[in-house]
């Protein structure tokens, strides 16, 4: 998923990673920043399979969000952009199957409309943001999967999710987690930003080299100090 919500990533940027994820075979997902309806069509546009909205936290954003995302009869997306070039003539006419709209369940306010929410036409599903989740209702930013009230939340979503046939995704944040998430019968997961993968892999890197310095330090004072003995 590239996120141009949170991410440094420009419009560019994201088609050139759209393109190259589905030559490599790979589903390319776009995040748009909060309210960006416009936003939705055009990653649809440069190549996206699915598009992440956040906070939509109200029926009439939903409405909005679905209206952006699919072709007429359903909405009111327009036809446009290159798609002959990447998915074939026939692309307004499979988009609206081949797509997805996924809405960010991430406030209390959207778990209070969640029934509504996800029965709108165009809404494929939801994403969850367990820690914005949290925010919104008072709970402190690292801890907070245990409480009651959260999990009550996050129940509530994953149920209705469901029960409307709809897609039901959530980021994890550890590999306990992220089994637990399907062990809940999620239909997918985030694991990990890839700022936070580069990072941990610098830092792992950085810890192994370390040790065989100190490994090489040792043994050079080792001969050292044997020179020293001998001589």
């Amino acid at each position: 998923m590239l996120d141009m919500q949170h991410g440094a990533i420009s419009i560019e940027t994201a088609y050139q990673c759209v393109h190259v994820l589905r030559a490599a075979g790979i589903s390319p997902w776009i995040r748009v920043p909060i309210g960006a309806h416009a936003d939705i069509q055009r990653a649809l546009d440069l190549g996206a399979q699915s598009v992440v909205l956040p906070m939509v936290n109200t029926v009439d954003e939903a409405f909005a969000a679905g209206q952006a995302a699919k072709y007429p009869p359903l909405g009111e997306r327009s036809v446009g952009g290159d798609f002959a070039v990447h998915q074939g003539e026939d692309y307004p006419e499979r988009a609206n199957r081949e797509t997805s709209l996924l809405v960010q369940i991430e406030h209390v306010d959207a778990v209070q409309a969640i029934d509504d929410i996800m029965s709108v036409p165009g809404v494929d599903g939801c994403f969850v943001g367990p820690t914005d989740l949290a925010l919104s209702m008072g709970l402190p930013r690292n801890e907070f999967a245990a409480d009651a009230r959260h999990l009550q939340a996050m129940d509530i979503i994953l149920r209705t999710s469901i029960a409307s046939g709809t897609i039901a995704c959530c980021n994890s944040y550890s590999l306990p987690d992220a089994s637990q998430r399907l062990k809940s019968a999620w239909s997918c997961i985030t694991f990990r930003s890839y700022v936070d993968l580069l990072m941990q892999a610098g830092t792992d890197l950085l810890a192994q080299l370390r040790q065989r310095i100190d490994g090489v330090g040792s043994a050079a004072g080792d001969v050292r100090r044997k020179r020293v003995a001998t001589s």
